[in-house]
Formats: structure tokens, sequence, C-alpha cells
């Protein structure tokens, strides 16, 4: 019993410890990312871009200085200033502020739309650590197997129980199996490196592999509902959104533009006693329209926009009908590489027992070494089918994340 617990206990402390390693892994990635941190630029632009867009066109200010003085019953004119503010009709620039907004919420879509592909791909490069690692332990340790079946079948030569055939067949499956190693170690520096590379990192920086994929139970997990939250789609959204205010604000524009001002003149006194209003300056407030005569543009632009609205909706069905591919076939894949992990479990059992029953019949016969290499090489095949098909899922189960998840 206590062994048992022992074993569930070291079971969750790997779990966690692979838990924690991805984590980090995954944070790193985000905090070194130059593209990430590029895009975060834009993003603030276009925040303020919604300020930019809310506020009133420039305020007019002008002064004149009269070379030849107008005269007026009170006095001569001297000079003269002026203010005046044109002001868009009611709602555009409240309509020009929500289309930026959109475009805004659109750019941070596009941040985690690319922060998810960034996550699948630390997460698949990792995986693929995981198999090529677990790769080269199966190996050394069929390698020290047959390293026993040779010290058996040398010792067997002896006794007239084997052949110097059996020893040296033995010896060319560990040769294959050494430059297959060979190939394994070198591939596993590579994929260390580009998997440091990928998070913007010392590519000599020591990896933390896991030792077990962990295989949950995923039937309610995902499902193909939540990809209407992806961002690319959210994305799209938003960009639709903003286009949609931006017809408005096109409509607003053809209409009358309405401007305030006040001029206001400096009057000299004139030399004349008691007059009533002597010296007054003159001080006149302003309203003028603009009014949008020929608004064919206007009404162009409208029309563009309206058929880019039209074109994004058909985007957005493409996309989500591509993305829906994407779902059905990854969960498909995850679904066949538990079933391929759970028969590679069964295999190597088979394998095991089949070993002992030829060890125990090999107690009172001759050692049928081409038979015992036949067995570990089945099961040295299941063994790296049993961890390529722990790799599928784990990667699949990745990409069902990326679709449906925000991490």
């Amino acid at each position: 019993m206590k062994i048992k617990i022992g074993y569930i206990i070291v079971f969750f402390i790997t779990i966690s410890s692979y838990g924690q390693s991805m984590k980090e892994y995954l944070n790193i990635a985000e905090k070194n990312n130059p593209e990430l941190k590029a895009m975060q630029y834009k993003y603030e632009s276009a925040l303020e871009k919604v300020n930019e867009e809310g506020s009133l066109p420039n305020t007019t200010i002008g002064a004149g200085f009269l070379i030849q003085e107008a005269e007026t019953r009170v006095g001569a004119q001297k000079a003269k200033l002026s203010v005046s503010q044109m002001m868009p009709w009611f709602g555009t620039l409240q309509a020009k502020k929500e289309s930026a907004s959109f475009k805004a919420d659109a750019q941070s879509n596009s941040i985690d739309l690319s922060k998810r592909k960034l996550f699948l791909n630390v997460k698949t490069d990792y995986f693929q650590l995981y198999e090529l690692n677990e790769k080269e332990r199966i190996i050394k340790k069929n390698i020290n197997i047959l390293k026993t079946f040779e010290d058996l079948a040398l010792n067997e030569l002896e006794n007239n129980r084997s052949t110097m055939v059996d020893v040296l067949k033995i010896r060319m499956e560990k040769n294959e199996l050494s430059n297959k190693l060979s190939e394994i170690v070198e591939n596993l520096k590579t994929a260390q490196i580009t998997f440091n590379l990928i998070l913007n990192r010392e590519e000599n920086l020591l990896v933390n592999i896991p030792k077990n994929i962990e295989i949950i139970d995923d039937s309610n997990l995902f499902k193909k509902e939540m990809i209407s939250d992806n961002p690319q789609l959210l994305k799209l959204d938003n960009l639709q959104n903003a286009i949609e205010k931006a017809e408005l604000v096109s409509k607003k524009e053809g209409l009358p533009t309405i401007g305030i001002g006040l001029d206001y003149a400096i009057v000299e006194n004139r030399a004349v006693e008691n007059l009533l209003d002597n010296g007054k300056d003159i001080i006149m407030p302003m309203i003028t329209v603009s009014v949008p005569l020929f608004s064919k543009k206007y009404s162009s632009k409208q029309k563009q926009l309206q058929l880019d609205q039209k074109a994004i909706e058909t985007i957005k069905i493409n996309a989500k009908n591509q993305l829906y591919t994407i779902f059905e076939k990854a969960k498909s894949k995850m679904v066949n590489a538990k079933t391929s992990i759970k028969t590679q479990i069964e295999n190597i059992k088979e394998v095991d027992n089949t070993k002992k029953l030829l060890f125990v019949a090999y107690e009172t016969s001759i050692i049928d070494f081409d038979q015992l290499l036949e067995i570990q090489q089945l099961k040295l095949k299941f063994q790296l089918k049993k961890v390529v098909s722990e790799k599928e899922y784990a990667i699949q189960k990745s990409t069902l994340e990326f679709l449906t998840k925000n991490e």
C-alpha cells in the first residue's frame, strides 16, 4: 500500500513539474518575442488614434491691421481679430471614435492570435523534444539489453547452446541501434537550440524536458462552438464593425458643416466731443455653413464601405470553415493517438509476457537467439510507436487549445 501511494505521489509531482515548466516557457516566449512587442506598440498607437478621431478640427485664429483705415461714425478701424471653429454634423466625431476603437480592438485580437500561434509553436517544439529524449532513453536501454544478450550468447557458445552467428547478429543489431542513437542525439541537440531560439534566449540553455505526457479525459474539454471566440474571428467582427461606423461617418460628412466664430474690430477714438459710443470696438458673432453640393464622393465612399463589409462577411465564413476543419482533423488525430497509445501499451505487455515464456523455455532447451532478437525488436518498435503517438496526442491537444482556449 505504501509503495502504491509513493507511485501516486511521484506521478502527481511529475505532472506538476511538467505543467510548471510549460507555463514558464510560455511566459518566457511571450515576454521575449519581438513580434508581440511590435504588435503591442501598434495597439497602443491605435488607442491614441481613438483620441485623435474624437478631436474637433483646428480652430482658426486671424489678425489683421488696416493699412487704409476704414472710417466709421464712432472712429476709424485700426485692426481686426477673428476666431472661428468648424463643427462636424452631430454624431460624426462619436462615429469616428467608435470606428477607431473597433480597429484598436482588431489590433488587440491580432496580438491574441499571434500569441496563440507562438504558444502552439512552443508546445510543438517542446513535445518534439520529448519524443527525441524518450527515443534516446529507450534506445539506450535496448542497447544495454542487447549487451546482455551478447554476454549470454558468448556464455552459451561454450556450452554449444548458441553459435557465433548468434553473437554476430546481436552485435549487428546493437551497431544499428548505436547508429540510430547517434542520429537522435544530434537531432536532440538541434531541437534544443531551435526551442531556445523560439524563446528568444541563449541557444545553449538547458531545457527541462518532461518525463511523460499526461493523457486526459478530453471528451467534454473541447467543443466546436468555442471556436467562435477565436481571435481570428473576433478580429473580423471588429473590422466589420469599424467599417460600419466608417460608413456612418461618410454619411454624416455628406451633411452640412456648421462653423461658429467671432470678429473683433479695434476702433480709434474720434476727436469729437460728446460723441455717443466714441471709439467703441466692434464685436460681431459669426456663423457659417459649409454645404457639400457635390456629394458624389460621399455616396461612392459609402458604396465602397458596404462592399468591404460584404467581403469581410465572406472572409469570415471561409475562416470559420477552415477553423472547423482544423478542429475536426485535430480531434480525430488526437483520438487516434490515444487509441494507438493504448494499443502499444498492450503490445508491450504481450511482448514482455512472451519474453518471460522464452526465458523459461531456455532453461531446458537451446536458446533461439533469432526469436529472442525478433521479440526485442518488436518491443522496441512498439515503444517507439508509443512515444510518437504520445507526441502526436500532445500536439493535437495543443492545436485544439489554440482553436478554443485563451491561455
